[in-house]
């Protein structure tokens, strides 16, 4: 089987970008023809053509997503074609058996049922490898998609800001959520120092000692206990009067 990239460059598939940019250096340097004695030369020229091609790949984001992509295709393919094989292999297995077989009957009445079950088994496996791969390909697509939005919208903005425009961002939902979750994190952090002697004193006489903080803290409880009773009255009245 041909060399992956990723094995050209001597890394793993799940290195990041810096260590496959250190990996190139040291293999550019390595086999660099300029290095070499007359008689590797030309040995070093391919070896070096095929780093560089490599790293052209691999040392860009957009590039090394769709060679990913590619090769994880290429080798479900191969894994389909093995198991066509297999399958192929075993059906001549079992027509040889057909024909030598001491009880021809029964053999190939267990043998027809058995090739049947193993077909059915193998076109499904197909199916489902083929609907992996197309969901793949489309969550792929779809986020590369999203990371070329992403970058025109930034170098759009940019290009904006240069003239002197002022940028105002859409709050969207994403950010709703992520404020709440941070509001619910800071509370719960808040709630448990509370109930920690040490931090409770320490909390108690910071409120105490602090003017501005206890003012706000109090009109914000007040505003809070204002809600609840308010609320607490209509439902009174709904169910007693």
């Amino acid at each position: 089987m041909k060399k992956t990239f990723y094995e050209i460059l001597e890394v793993n598939e799940s290195a990041s970008p810096e260590i496959i940019e250190k990996a190139y250096k040291v293999l550019a340097k390595k086999y660099h023809p300029d290095l070499q004695a007359p008689s590797d030369k030309s040995k070093a020229e391919a070896k070096m053509k095929q780093i560089n091609e490599a790293y052209e790949v691999l040392g860009d984001s957009e590039k090394r997503n769709a060679y990913d992509l590619k090769l994880k295709t290429e080798r479900e393919q191969e894994k389909a074609e093995n198991m066509q094989g297999s399958y192929t292999q075993t059906t001549n297995n079992i027509n040889y058996q057909k024909q030598n077989g001491a009880n021809a009957e029964y053999n190939n009445y267990e043998a027809e049922n058995w090739q049947e079950k193993q077909k059915r088994e193998f076109d499904l496996k197909s199916k489902e490898y083929e609907r992996k791969l197309q969901e793949e390909e489309r969550r792929q697509r779809q986020k590369m998609q999203e990371n070329l939005n992403k970058e025109y919208q930034n170098a759009y903005e940019n290009y904006l800001r240069n003239l002197g425009y002022k940028i105002k961002h859409k709050i969207t939902k994403e950010n709703i959520r992520d404020i709440i979750i941070v509001i619910i994190i800071m509370v719960a952090i808040i709630v448990a120092l509370w109930f920690i002697p040490p931090t409770h004193n320490w909390m108690v006489n910071f409120y105490e000692s602090n003017t501005i903080l206890k003012t706000f803290i109090d009109i914000i409880v007040a505003i809070i206990t204002g809600i609840f009773s308010g609320i607490w009255k209509f439902i009174t009245s709904l169910f007693g009067g």
